[in-house]
């Protein structure tokens, strides 16, 4: 009788987390094009920028990332929020997260550790050859 009175409130318990988990990451706005000038540090995004798609599954860090399309001629304004580093060339695909956005071979990669993440973090831009796809992220302890 115990194990059943514990194990009714186990999965009602595990019912309710989930419940509340969902509900939260449905009304979190995770196609917000905010996020995205929030990750890059932007007071507003090029006009051209479509699909935006963004996870942010963390709890205690911010961790944030969001997946996009861009016309190329308006990428180099992506890269005025933060000082980036030199780009260096990708290897590899880009596939962190199974939903989001759209698998990409990494042709060039900007990345940042701000002074203003007091606790450490990094900002990653990632994108393919020709910049028309590209996924940023934002880990911030």
């Amino acid at each position: 009788m115990k194990f059943a009175r514990a194990l009714v409130l186990i999965l009602a318990g595990s019912a309710v987390l989930w419940g509340f988990t969902t509900a939260m990451n449905t009304l979190d706005g995770l196609k917000d094009p905010g996020r995205l000038a929030f990750i890059l540090n932007l007071p507003s995004l090029p006009p051209s920028v479509r699909d935006v798609d963004c996870s942010s599954d963390a709890i205690t860090d911010v961790i944030i990332s969001c997946a996009f399309a861009i016309n190329p001629k308006d990428f180099e304004q992506l890269l005025a929020g933060w000082e980036l580093d030199e780009p260096a060339s990708g290897t590899g695909s880009y596939l962190d997260y199974p939903n989001l956005g759209r698998e990409f071979d990494i042709g060039v990669r900007y990345r940042v550790q701000p002074p203003s993440f007091e606790r450490g973090g990094v900002v990653e831009l990632l994108s393919n050859a020709d910049k028309t796809r590209a996924v940023a992220s934002r880990y911030e302890e």
